[in-house]
C-alpha cells in the first residue's frame, strides 16, 4: 500500500507572498520620499508671504473683497501608506490561510514574514525618527545657555 499526499497548489501563499512585497516596495518608496528636499526654499516661502500681504493690504484700500481661497492640493501620501498597510494584513491573513489549508509552507511562511515585516518596518522608522527628534530636543536644551551666554 503506497499512500499518497495530494499537494495542493500554493494559491494563498503565493497571493499572499505576492502582496506582501507589493506592500514592502509602497512603505520603502514611501518611506524614501520622506528624505525628500522641500520644493521651496526657505526665500521663496517668505517672498511668497510678503507678496501676498502687500496684495491684501492693496485689496483692503482699495475696498476690493477678500478673493475666495483655492482649496490646498490633494496629498495622497497617508492615503498610500495606508493602504500598503491593508495589503501587508491581507498578506498576513492570505499566508494564514494557505498555513491552514496545508498548502505547500515555503511561501505561505514568506507571505507571513514578508507581510509582518512591512507592518514592522514602517512602525520602527516612525519609532526612530520620534526617538531622534527627542534626543535633538535634548540637545537642544542642554546647550541654551551656551546659545544664549
Amino acid at each position: 500500500m503506497d499512500q499518497t499526499v495530494e499537494e495542493r497548489p500554493a494559491r494563498f501563499g503565493l497571493a499572499g507572498f505576492l502582496l506582501g512585497i507589493a506592500s514592502l516596495v509602497i512603505i520603502l518608496i514611501q518611506l524614501s520620499a520622506f528624505f525628500e528636499p522641500p520644493e521651496k526654499s526657505s526665500g521663496a516661502v517668505i517672498g511668497e508671504i510678503a507678496a501676498d500681504i502687500v496684495q491684501s493690504a492693496a485689496r483692503v484700500v482699495a475696498g476690493d473683497p477678500a478673493p475666495d481661497r483655492s482649496p490646498p492640493p490633494e496629498d495622497y501620501d497617508q492615503l498610500i501608506t495606508i493602504a500598503a498597510l491593508c495589503v501587508a494584513g491581507i498578506a498576513v491573513v492570505l499566508g494564514g490561510i494557505g498555513l491552514y489549508r496545508n498548502e505547500p509552507h515555503r511561501l505561505s511562511y514568506m507571505a507571513v514574514g514578508v507581510g509582518v515585516s512591512a507592518l514592522v518596518l514602517q512602525y520602527v522608522f516612525w519609532l526612530a525618527i520620534l526617538i531622534c527628534g527627542v534626543a535633538l530636543l535634548i540637545s537642544i536644551i542642554g546647550n541654551l545657555d551656551s546659545i544664549f551666554g
